[in-house]
């Protein structure tokens, strides 16, 4: 870390919040709302569904979120319901396989309950008894090389996840727990609002995590009022609520991917089969 932003980590948290939140927007970079050599989509075929648990499993394990384990994926039981979707990231690459760099999943909210039940089902059991539509984002993971690289890469994806959200589940909240360190981005630049707080939460390894939410209804008038007369690059209401799909994320019906797909049912089976194989696998000696 060089010396100005060393000066600014530990100046910008003794500044009021309003003071501190204009300074934080005003710093951001420009966002492109595509980019050529990063895809963006939603995950299919059985070999990215377990590329994407596998790089959770790696960067939970480096964050110390879990414990070994003989068997390299993050796979938590909400993956085998059939309506949580898996999104992925990767670079392009015409000579090779392309190349898994980002990664999020997203769960609704049904009879399964959410994996933030674990630790804060009062705060979201209060949403729900407001008959509140809620899904919830987790189990995110970046590729360590690409992770101090172009800032695009995680706000392409965190679109693709708000538009997802609101246009094909229809939902009225966006929840998601992150680690204390990460809370001025989620709070500062995209809007979440403080849902509650742990100082150990047992589902990731008893580290500390901050729920939060983000009411869609209310959001697009806030990215607006904040956002809104800002530059293009730097405008987030533009980004998330004006900018149209690009080539990277396409509706469902206008992908043109060969392989075979797997989605609802048929995905509940894979992601068992896949965990089942991969176990068995693990226990050979």
């Amino acid at each position: 870390m060089n010396i100005s932003n060393l000066l600014l980590n530990s100046f910008l948290p003794r500044l009021p919040g309003n003071f501190r939140k204009k300074i934080i927007r005003g710093g951001l970079p420009d966002f492109q709302t595509s980019l050529d050599d990063v895809i963006f989509q939603k995950v299919f075929r059985a070999e990215d569904y377990m590329s994407c648990f596998k790089l959770v499993y790696d960067v939970y394990l480096k964050s110390g979120f879990i414990k070994p384990s003989s068997l390299p994926y993050r796979i938590i039981k909400h993956h085998s319901d059939p309506e949580t979707v898996v999104f992925m990231g990767c670079l392009a690459d015409d000579q090779a396989e392309n190349t898994l760099i980002y990664t999020a999943s997203m769960f609704a909210d049904n009879e399964l309950g959410l994996p933030m039940d674990e630790g804060f089902k009062r705060e979201v059991d209060q949403l729900r008894n407001q008959g509140r539509r809620i899904v919830e984002v987790g189990c995110l993971a970046s590729d360590p090389t690409c992770r101090k690289g172009d800032k695009n890469i995680p706000m392409i994806m965190n679109r693709f996840i708000y538009n997802h959200a609101i246009e094909v589940l229809h939902a009225d909240e966006l929840l998601v727990t992150v680690h204390p360190k990460y809370l001025k981005i989620y709070e500062d630049i995209l809007l979440f609002e403080k849902l509650g707080e742990l100082s150990e939460y047992p589902y990731v390894e008893n580290n500390p995590a901050v729920a939060l939410r983000l009411n869609l209804k209310t959001a697009p008038e806030r990215f607006k009022k904040i956002y809104g007369n800002m530059p293009m690059g730097k405008n987030l209401y533009h980004f998330f609520v004006e900018s149209q799909s690009t080539p990277n994320d396409l509706p469902l019906e206008q992908e043109k991917d060969g392989g075979e797909k797997y989605y609802g049912a048929d995905k509940k089976n894979l992601v068992i089969s896949a965990y089942s194989a991969a176990l068995q696998a693990a226990m050979v000696p």
